[in-house]
């Protein structure tokens, strides 16, 4: 069988029926992506779900996708899980409560192979996120003058919901989830370790990735409990990749 371009993966929990727009989006995107040629694969993860999101997500899962059921309560080991069982070139992400731009998947795809690198994670440009507001989020690419790589210490510049080469991944796989311990933000984490490694973080022009902000996420949950993420070798000042970082690069 041929090896798919693109790992397209959704991950489900207990969105019920806000997954219906979710997965249409899901669906669109990788049949825009298919139409320019790319071959995907659709990986549909669910991780303690109830009944009623299992239930949309086997109803309108694309055709040919792979649905896993997992036991975690951890969105990183979902995310984990789901990068061994994808076969592509390309891994992207998308949230159960999140819908892609239609042309997200050929477009990043068409940005990482036209760079010719395979150290690079692209973002969208935008966030924008809905839900009771409407709120336009710039990304910011670090190879642009605006990026700060001391601020990246105190805020995270950007999600998961990205797509980067499966080997990134499978190289830096997400920390796990420990609120109770403090532990959280696996994907601030992810970023520092990959940035500390030597992978790009670039953005994808004139792309939008939609987000639902719900009074009651992952990421509410954590900054409540004043929950951060592990040490590593970014969040000391003396580390070297400070006093080495030489900004913006071509």
């Amino acid at each position: 069988m041929m090896t798919p371009t693109i790992s397209a993966i959704v991950t489900g929990h207990r969105e019920r029926r806000l997954s219906i727009p979710t997965l249409r989006s899901f669906g669109n995107a990788i049949a825009d992506a298919q139409a320019q040629g790319y071959t995907v694969e659709a990986i549909l993860c669910l991780d303690r779900p109830d009944t009623l999101t299992e239930e949309i997500f086997h109803r309108f899962a694309p055709p040919k996708a792979r649905i896993l059921t997992m036991d975690h309560g951890d969105q990183g080991k979902v995310r984990n899980d789901a990068v061994v069982a994808a076969t592509g070139q390309f891994v992207a992400f998308l949230d159960g409560d999140d819908l892609w731009q239609k042309s997200w998947l050929h477009r990043a795809a068409d940005f990482l192979i036209a760079s010719g690198r395979d150290d690079y994670v692209a973002h969208p440009a935008y966030n924008y996120f809905f839900e009771g507001q409407a709120t336009t989020f710039r990304q910011i690419d670090q190879d642009s003058p605006d990026f700060d790589i001391d601020l990246l210490r105190m805020r995270n510049y950007w999600d998961a919901l990205s797509m980067a080469p499966r080997s990134i991944h499978e190289r830096f796989p997400y920390a796990h989830r420990d609120i109770p311990n403090g532990w959280a933000l696996e994907d601030w984490q992810w970023n520092e370790e990959t940035i500390a490694a030597g992978i790009r973080h670039k953005i994808v022009p004139d792309t939008v990735l939609f987000k639902r902000r719900q009074k009651e996420s992952q990421h509410s949950r954590a900054a409540k409990s004043k929950a951060t993420h592990r040490r590593n070798g970014m969040t000391s000042y003396s580390a070297p990749i400070f006093a080495a970082f030489d900004g913006p690069t071509v």
